[in-house]
């Protein structure tokens, strides 16, 4: 009798199972056992990655966000008679685009510390160094009420003395964590150059070679890839760019807008500082609800320090004016009807994306809920389609 007529296969294939079952639960107790340290080491090489390939991420977002320049010079260059025949147009409007760039973000840097050195020279010292003499008095007041109540407690010398020492252990040790970071950014400095420079450098190749780079993608995507996936991938793709571009670039524009419109209205007014206010308030534009907020409060700050009151309430007034302006008209011709999706939804992709990637996840968050809105509803669109069909073939049958 032959060797593997001895065994029953039914049995060796369900021992064969059990052994195999046995090895999945063992390998599965142990990394949940060294859970923290493989995730520790996993996010530490993750982090690792998106470190060095920070740059070409940065590159792809600089060639993106000014690719509608490029194109629009590169048009002109090509309906112009005098530039028809130029050779490497593409190359011509991709560096005139990045010069106008740089002119537009110096000359914006420029005004603005020319707004504070200005408003700085202006400013009466006398008054500022009355007003912090103000302050000063009532913080000692303050400090002196504290004291008498503390004497009325009748609290011993020893507690006090130790509660005193540990308020100021925790404030040493917040002034000591403040001055790390100072530090630690001051030391991460060239870190932050190297990292602008190469983007902007493999940023400016994007713009240049883009056709090239997408054909090649194209290529070696359908050599590798089925019909059905890449199909799949172009639509996913389609989408992306309908639901970013549509409101990144117009975000972009909306608060250059913005900008102009609050530093000219504040001017008007009399406000100090009020080219500052303005272009703080279009940066905060670029996430929802922020920039209102950033004009509203330093707009109040400034008037309160300055005593203007009046000053105060016709520029709020006015900035309620433009604000309702420029969410009911403006706002909503720069952006693309597509992304128009409900506030509430806008607020909640604001604190999971704060969450998650912090100032740039805020940036990011409206247009990814905008693109989960728009494959959300071609997928309802899609079933409901497909339900319309099935009905009208069993009513046909």
């Amino acid at each position: 009798m032959k060797l593997r007529d001895r065994f029953n296969r039914k049995y060796l294939q369900i021992s064969l199972y059990a052994i195999f079952t046995a090895i999945v639960i063992y390998i599965l107790s142990l990394i949940a056992k060294n859970a923290p340290a493989i995730l520790k080491d996993l996010m530490g090489r993750v982090s690792w990655v998106l470190r060095v390939i920070k740059p070409v991420i940065l590159g792809f977002v600089f060639a993106y966000l000014i690719e509608p320049v490029v194109v629009f010079f590169e048009q002109k260059f090509h309906k112009s008679k005098l530039f028809k025949k130029m050779k490497r147009q593409r190359t011509w409007a991709a560096v005139i685009s990045v010069v106008l760039l740089f002119i537009a973000i110096a000359g914006l840097i420029s005004l603005l510390i020319y707004s504070v050195t200005d408003q700085l020279r202006l400013a009466n010292f006398d008054d500022f160094i009355e007003l912090v003499e103000s302050y000063i008095r009532s913080i000692e007041g303050y400090i002196y009420f504290i004291l008498q109540y503390l004497e009325k407690l009748d609290i011993g010398s020893n507690q006090f003395e130790q509660y005193l020492e540990e308020t100021l252990t925790v404030i040493i040790n917040s002034l000591n964590d403040v001055g790390q970071s100072i530090v630690n950014s001051i030391s991460n400095i060239s870190g932050y150059f190297t990292t602008i420079v190469f983007s902007f450098i493999i940023g400016f190749y994007f713009i240049i070679d883009g056709k090239k780079f997408k054909s090649f993608l194209k290529r070696t995507s359908y050599a590798l890839l089925s019909e059905k996936t890449n199909n799949k991938i172009s639509v996913i793709l389609n989408d992306l760019d309908y639901a970013f571009s549509g409101y990144i670039r117009g975000q972009l524009a909306d608060a250059f807008v913005m900008m102009i419109l609050i530093s000219l209205v504040l001017s008007i007014t009399g406000v100090k500082f009020s080219l500052v206010i303005g272009i703080f308030a279009g940066i905060g534009n670029l996430i929802p609800y922020f920039g209102p907020i950033i004009a509203y409060i330093s707009t109040t700050i400034v008037c309160l320090m300055n005593g203007e009151m009046n000053k105060l309430v016709i520029s709020i007034i006015i900035l309620i004016i433009i604000q309702f302006i420029d969410g009911n008209f403006i706002g909503p011709k720069l952006l693309s009807r597509s992304i128009q999706i409900h506030p509430l939804i806008i607020i909640i992709s604001l604190i999971f994306g704060s969450a998650i990637g912090g100032f740039l996840g805020m940036l990011l968050a409206v247009p990814v809920g905008a693109y989960i809105k728009l494959v959300f509803v071609k997928f309802i669109d899609n079933r409901i389609e497909k339900k319309t069909i099935g009905e009208k073939d069993k009513s046909n049958s």
